[in-house]
């Protein structure tokens, strides 16, 4: 008799699972991870980007507009030439933020009568401009009068000689087109010319006021111009040497229009030439040479 198999049992849970139950529920663990990695990505790339469009409205927005320019340090006409050059006004909306000071000063530099800025950005509205005006100490007279200052670099142009300062002396023999506005006369000739100047300021105002004129001759010597249309030729020589001999002569002989012109290119002495109807203190009209040698003990 054949035994009879007992049923299975058919309501135990380890034995109606599927074999392969545990690897699909793994798959769907992973499935769901990847989702919220995903979700949590694009929600972070939304808010950055939320983040970075708001920033950009914020640095774009009225807040940085340009609202206050202070010029400091120069004349109020060149304030107002200034702003007309940089253009710096509130009305145009410029965004002071995304603006370089290396920029503003570039610009400002362009005058030809400033020597040096320095630009601040005060954030969020204001800028402050710190600059140096050069000071004019020659004419130029070339075609036109052109105001330089002690370094050669031309200030200005003037429309007539009336508006041309009267304690500034000229100097001549330039030609028109070594003359650029803004920028220097590359001439040596020039540089002792002024050097000449500032040289008569210092040792003797007193001859100094006398100077109207300086002379550049084409061999590139200076010759002085003094009031009553005295000629003092220095040539390319030092002029420092022969100053203290010049001084010395102007005591022996005060009155200059008993002088027609003086000749120091000469060493250890001075060649020069009387007028007719001078002072009776002073010998007769013609050229003549002073001994410069002693000049450094009183005459």
């Amino acid at each position: 008799m054949w035994l009879s198999r007992r049923p299975k049992n058919l309501n135990s849970p380890s034995k109606c699972r599927p074999r392969n139950a545990g690897a699909r529920w793994g798959r769907w663990k992973r499935v769901l991870a990847g989702a919220a990695k995903a979700v949590l990505l694009c929600l972070s790339i939304a808010g950055l980007v939320l983040i970075i469009y708001h920033a950009w409205r914020f640095f774009h927005s009225p807040f940085f507009e340009l609202k206050k320019v202070v010029i400091r340090g120069v004349s109020d006409t060149v304030v107002s030439e200034i702003r007309a050059l940089t253009r710096l006004e509130p009305q145009r909306r410029i965004n002071l933020l995304f603006l370089p000071e290396s920029r503003i000063r570039e610009t400002v530099l362009k005058h030809p009568r400033l020597e040096s800025a320095a630009v601040t950005k005060i954030l969020p509205n204001a800028v402050i401009i710190e600059a140096t005006e050069r000071k004019p100490t020659a004419i130029v007279a070339s075609g036109a009068l052109h105001l330089i200052d002690n370094e050669g670099y031309v200030l200005d142009t003037l429309t007539s000689l009336d508006k041309a300062p009267r304690e500034l002396p000229f100097i001549t023999g330039i030609e028109p087109d070594q003359i650029v506005l803004g920028r220097r006369i590359a001439l040596p000739a020039l540089g002792r010319a002024l050097d000449l100047f500032e040289c008569l300021r210092r040792t003797n105002p007193e001859l100094a006021a006398q100077v109207s004129e300086v002379r550049i001759e084409r061999d590139e010597g200076l010759t002085l111009i003094l009031a009553g249309g005295v000629e003092v030729r220095l040539g390319v020589t030092d002029f420092r040497q022969s100053l203290p001999a010049l001084e010395l002569f102007f005591r022996k002989y005060p009155d200059l229009n008993s002088i027609e012109y003086l000749d120091l290119r000469f060493k250890d002495q001075i060649v020069y030439r009387l007028r007719d109807g001078g002072s009776t203190a002073v010998p007769p009209a013609g050229e003549r040479t002073w001994d410069s040698n002693p000049a450094k003990r009183e005459l």
